[in-house]
């Protein structure tokens, strides 16, 4: 193993020590701003809830809680025929992965009608609602359960549409970091897609799937009250920094 380790033969190109200087600048930088680290938590929360929904739908709609021991979706038209019924009383597993199109395809259409909606009301605005909704929805999943929650909780993407765009724009537009800076934070926070799931995974195993989502109500809670803030908080706080020169 020793034999085959590499030996430094020469220093550091000084492109890459510039480089790894400015990154130093920009991770600092970011931080320096609460809008930037608000908003870090924000996209980190939203991706992580909505994969966490979607990766537990197939699931949470099999749990004989909700529609396991039901033929209730075959009766919903565009739903039942997507389901494609095997013949079999109640929804399998297959039938209910197949179901689960309906959450994400639900965020496309949402996006659309979240994009006319968006020229009439302000974005912090409009997100305030649908992170309201988002949350009372998982409330009622997580509370009530049943036949209805089913169809509840498909519906949660239709609200999940606009969020990763709309985070996006308010804490850009707010923050006092660098654009590039601010951007570079929020992009890093989509681990919460990774993170999110496992938390909730866990919460499932010692409740069940539908009570796992007060993890994800949570998380819409906190970011109806960035939306909040957003509304309240002032546009255009940047200050363009002075030119500077790395030695």
């Amino acid at each position: 193993m020793w034999l085959s380790r590499k030996t430094v033969g020469s220093a550091v190109d000084e492109g890459e020590r510039r480089g790894g200087q400015k990154i130093g600048v920009l991770i600092t930088d970011a931080l320096s701003s609460r809008w930037a680290v608000f908003g870090a938590i924000a996209i980190f929360l939203y991706v992580g809830s909505e994969v966490a929904i979607g990766t537990q739908m197939t699931a949470f709609l099999n749990d004989n809680a909700i529609w396991g021991l039901s033929d209730a979706p075959f009766q919903v038209p565009l739903l039942g025929s997507a389901m494609g019924s095997d013949g079999v009383h109640g929804v399998s597993v297959e039938e209910a992965g197949k179901a689960v199109g309906f959450y994400w395809g639900g965020a496309m259409v949402g996006r659309a009608i979240g994009s006319l909606l968006l020229a009439r009301i302000s974005a912090p605005k409009l997100l305030a609602v649908f992170t309201a909704v988002a949350c009372a929805m998982c409330l009622y999943v997580a509370t009530v359960g049943g036949i209805s929650s089913g169809f509840v909780a498909l519906s949660i993407g239709l609200f999940n549409s606009i969020m990763f765009p709309v985070i996006f724009t308010i804490t850009l537009e707010r923050s006092s970091a660098s654009p590039e800076a601010t951007s570079g934070l929020l992009c890093t926070a989509i681990v919460g897609g990774a993170a999110i799931p496992l938390l909730v995974g866990k919460v499932s195993e010692f409740t069940s799937y539908h009570m796992a989502l007060i993890v994800p109500a949570l998380c819409y809670a906190v970011l109806c009250v960035f939306a909040v803030a957003a509304h309240r908080g002032r546009v255009g706080l940047r200050e363009e920094p002075a030119a500077a020169t790395i030695h």
